[in-house]
Formats: structure tokens, sequence, C-alpha cells
């Protein structure tokens, strides 16, 4: 499902949930226990990559999050969700996302949370959310805005349209034609990475922390107004619609 591998000093984390890479709350368990093996591994560098052809990430599991007990296990869900993106965001050692397939919702936030980002010419990228009645967390704005620009990044989050790679060409390090060429543009970052002093490399990414720590207060705020979202009537609307493949009809 998701596993992580060390070689040679590189950690992977590859996602092989299903063909959308879609998360259910065991997937976010599994991947979880994959940044605790990552953040206690001797690995100087950590990638992130999917196995699934054409999705890094779709993002959640709306069959899942519409059959839910939302007043029992929305709450414990959210906090994995949540978990692990500022999981892999603290991870002591540089880390980079591999998008080699389309990266939506949840799967565009594991990529933003990553220090660098490869993709391929044809991914598109994005955060639809208020295309089925959820708010776009305030932590995940600030790392796209950090990233694009701030007023880009509100523009996209307020339409929810997923984008092109090459329509933000700062949100990633390099973008590829060929998945090959992406590995071996992000093989060749990680080589330069792991020729430089670890404990370095650690003290400077805890400084870069402190640094953002604003941005990681926003958490706890977000917890909260994600599950009010989820429960809203328009939340409730558009995923039953997005499950059964129709059109939202909001009421707000």
């Amino acid at each position: 499902m998701i596993s992580f591998e060390l070689n040679d000093g590189i950690g992977i984390i590859q996602l092989a949930i299903n063909d959308k890479n879609s998360f259910s709350n065991d997937s976010f368990l599994a991947l979880k226990q994959s940044i605790k093996e990552a953040k206690d591994s001797k690995a100087k560098v950590v990638v992130l990559r999917s196995t699934s052809p054409g999705s890094f990430s779709l993002g959640l599991d709306l069959t899942t999050v519409s059959s839910m007990d939302m007043s029992k296990d929305l709450a414990p869900f959210l906090e994995l969700f949540y978990h692990n993106l500022t999981e892999i965001y603290q991870l002591p050692m540089p880390t980079i996302a591999e998008v080699s397939g389309h990266a939506l919702g949840y799967g565009a936030m594991l990529a933003l949370v990553c220090d660098y980002r490869f993709a391929t010419s044809d991914i598109r990228f994005g955060l639809p959310e208020v295309k089925i009645g959820i708010q776009v967390p305030s932590f995940v704005y600030a790392l796209m805005g950090e990233a694009v620009g701030y007023d880009l990044a509100k523009r996209h989050v307020l339409l929810g349209d997923a984008f092109k790679a090459k329509e933000y060409p700062t949100l990633f390090e390099e973008i590829s034609e060929t998945e090959d060429d992406l590995k071996k543009k992000s093989k060749s970052l990680q080589t330069k990475l792991k020729k430089n002093s670890y404990s370095a490399m650690k003290d400077t990414k805890k400084g870069i922390l402190s640094v953002h720590k604003p941005l990681l207060d926003l958490v706890s705020e977000d917890v909260k107004n994600t599950i009010a979202s989820i429960q809203s009537p328009d939340a409730k609307e558009g995923i039953s619609a997005s499950v059964e493949v129709r059109r939202p009809v909001f009421t707000s």
C-alpha cells in the first residue's frame, strides 16, 4: 500500500494505494508509519513518489468520507490528515516530491509540504476543495503562497480549477517531458544533497522551520475549521455529487 525503503542514504516513501492513490483512514495510518520510519532512518534525503501510472494522488477517498460517522470518525480522520502533512513538512532531512501524475486535493498538499517538487509537463495540479464545498486549509494556502506568490495562490484556491505544471513554473524545481527525465533530474538533486553535511542540513531545516512557525500555528485552527466545513450542507452535497459523478447543487 504505502511503504518506506532506504537505499544508499536515500529514503523512498512509495504511494501504491490504488489507481488514484486516494486516501482512506487505513492509508493515512500506513503513511504515518512510513513517515515515522523515514524520520527514524539514516536517510539524508527523503523522496515521495507514486507507483500508480498517471496519479501522484487524487486526494481523499470520498466514498469512505461520505459513509463516515461524522460524530465519531471525522475528528480522528482529520487529525491523521494534518498529522501526516505536518510531519513531512518537519522532517529533519530535505524532502523531494516526484509528481509524475496528477496531484489534486490531498495529493497536491503532500507535494506542497515537500522542500522540492519535480513534475512532468502533462500532470494537473490543484486544490479543488471549493468545488465540493470544503474550505481550503490556511496552512496549505500559505505554503502555496510562498511557492507561487500569495495573489496567484489566492486566485487559485478561490476558483479551484486544476492547472498544468507549466502554468505555475515556480512551484516546481524542474518540469520534464517524461517520467524517466523527471527521475533523472530528481536523482541528480538527491546526489548533490547527499554530499552535504547531514547535521548542517538538519540544523538549517530547524532554523527554516522556526521562521515558518506561524504557518504551523495555523494547523490547530485548520483542524477545527475543516471538521466544521466537511459537516456543512454544501460539503455534504459536494461529496455526494462527487461520489455519484454529477454536478453539485449548493444552497449557499
